[in-house]
C-alpha cells in the first residue's frame, strides 16, 4: 500500500502552522510531568538522546550553528537561496515503510525504525520515526500517543515550549520551540496514523532560517507515501526510554509514547505508564514509614495491595522467588478479563511492588512488550 496520507484539507492548515511558526505566532504551553530520566525478542530501537549526546543514527538536533535569535523575524534573515532544493527521486525506507522526496544534498542515516536526514550546515534537520501499535486506534488513542511522544521527548529539551497543535481525525499537527546547545529552534511535528502504524515525522531548523525551509518542508510533505503493511513486522512499542526511579532504586525501559504520571505522598511513591489505548498498564509502587519489612510481611502486603488496588478477585497462579530475592507473582482478575505480573521485594526500609498488566483481548499486541520491559528492569549498583 504506497498512497499519500496527508488528507488534501490537511495540506493548507501544515502551510498556516509552518507560517505561523516562523513568524513567531504562540499559544501558551500546557506542561505535564515526565520522567526526570527522559524514557521484543530482539534489543529495540532507542529514543533520540538527550541533547548533549548526540547519535549518528539518532534524531538530534543541528549542532554548531551560530547564535540565533530569541524570537523568529517575519522575513527570513538573508534571501531564500539558503533553503533547499527537493530531489526529484524519492527516498524509499530500506524496509520499505515508506517514501518521500528529501532535501537534494543532505546527508541521511537509516534504521530499521526510522531514518534521519541533515542539512550539510546542520541548520535543518528531518527525522521520521514509525511505531507500530498493533491496530488502529481511536481518535482519542492517537491523541493519547501524541501527547506522550511529545512529552517524553521534546519536554526534555531546554526551553520546550508547545505552541499549538492540531489533532484531525488521523493526523496531528504540533509546532514547538525548544533550545539546542544555546541554539533556538523551532520543530514542526507530523503525526499520521495509517492503519496499526504510527508515523511521526520531525521538521527542525534553527529559528532565523525556519521561515525559508517551511515552504519546502510543506513540499516535502505531500510528497509523502506510506506503507503500513511493512510496518506491521516490526515489533510493537520498539522505541523506549530509560526510567530511573525514586532515590535511584531501580531502572528499566518504558515505550516512549505511553503516558507517565507520578503520584507520592509522604511514605509512597506512585510511577504509572499507560499505553495509548489505556489497554496495558506499567507501575512501580515504592512504600517507605521508616520500619524493617520482613518477607513474610512483603508477601502479605504484596497480596493486599493487588487486591485493593487492581479487583478483589485477583487470583494468584504462579508464585516463583527470583534470583534477586525478589518474589514474582502471575495473576488475573476473572471478573475485570485483565491480567498481571508483578515483583515485589523489601529492601531495609523500603518495599517496593513493580507490576505489568494488560487487558486480557488486547495480550497478543502487548504480552511482548511488557515481557521485554519487565526484562531491563535493574537495581543500580
Amino acid at each position: 500500500m504506497k498512497t499519500p496520507t496527508i488528507k488534501p484539507f490537511m495540506y493548507f492548515g501544515i502551510f498556516i502552522l509552518l507560517f505561523g511558526l516562523a513568524c513567531g505566532t504562540s499559544v501558551s504551553p500546557t506542561p505535564t510531568d515526565v520522567p526526570t530520566q527522559p524514557p521484543p525478542t530482539q534489543p529495540p530501537p532507542t529514543e533520540p538522546p538527550t541533547p548533549t549526546e548526540p547519535s549518528p543514527t539518532q534524531p538530534p538536533p543541528p549542532t554548531d550553528t551560530p547564535p540565533a535569535p530569541t524570537t523568529a523575524p517575519d522575513q527570513p534573515s538573508g534571501d531564500f537561496q539558503s533553503a533547499f532544493e527537493i530531489d526529484p527521486n524519492p527516498y524509499v525506507h530500506g524496509g520499505n515503510l515508506f517514501s518521500f522526496n528529501p532535501p537534494m544534498g543532505w546527508s541521511i542515516n537509516e534504521d530499521s525504525g526510522s531514518v534521519s536526514i541533515s542539512a550539510p550546515d546542520d541548520s535543518g534537520f528531518i527525522y521520521m520515526q514509525v511505531t507500530n501499535v498493533g491496530y488502529t486506534f481511536d481518535e482519542n488513542a492517537f491523541g493519547r500517543f501524541v501527547d506522550a511522544r511529545e512529552q517524553n521527548f521534546f519536554g526534555k529539551f531546554e526551553g520546550y515550549q508547545e505552541l499549538e497543535r492540531k489533532i484531525e481525525g488521523t493526523v496531528a499537527t504540533v509546532s514547538k520551540s525548544v533550545m539546542f546547545q544555546g541554539t533556538p529552534q523551532l520543530v514542526l511535528t507530523v503525526y499520521n496514523q495509517r492503519d496499526q502504524a504510527v508515523y511521526a515525522l520531525d521538521f527542525w531548523a534553527d529559528q532565523d532560517k525556519f521561515s525559508a525551509y517551511s515552504p519546502k518542508y510543506v513540499e516535502i510533505i505531500e510528497t509523502l507515501n506510506l506503507n503500513s503493511a511493512a510496518v506491521s513486522q516490526l515489533e510493537p512499542y520498539a522505541w523506549v526510554y530509560d526510567f530511573t526511579g525514586p532515590a535511584n532504586l531501580f531502572t528499566f525501559q518504558v515505550p516512549s509514547s505511553w503516558r507517565y504520571e507520578r503520584n507520592e505522598s509522604e511514605t509512597v511513591v506512585i510511577d504509572t505508564f499507560y499505553a495509548p489505548d489505556n489497554h496495558a498498564v506499567i507501575q512501580n509502587i515504592g512504600y517507605d514509614d521508616g520500619t524493617q519489612i520482613s518477607k513474610s510481611q512483603a508477601g502479605a502486603f504484596a497480596l493486599t495491595l493487588l487486591k485493593e488496588a487492581y479487583a478483589d478477585d485477583i487470583t494468584i497462579t504462579d508464585d516463583q522467588v527470583q534470583p534477586d530475592g525478589s518474589e514474582r507473582l502471575t495473576w488475573n482478575s476473572p471478573g475485570g478479563d485483565f491480567s498481571g505480573i508483578s515483583f515485589f521485594e523489601s529492601r531495609g526500609t523500603t518495599f517496593l511492588i513493580f507490576t505489568v498488566m494488560w487487558d486480557n483481548p488486547f495480550a497478543d499486541i502487548y504480552v511482548d512488550v511488557l515481557d521485554y520491559t519487565v526484562s531491563t528492569y535493574d537495581i543500580p549498583q
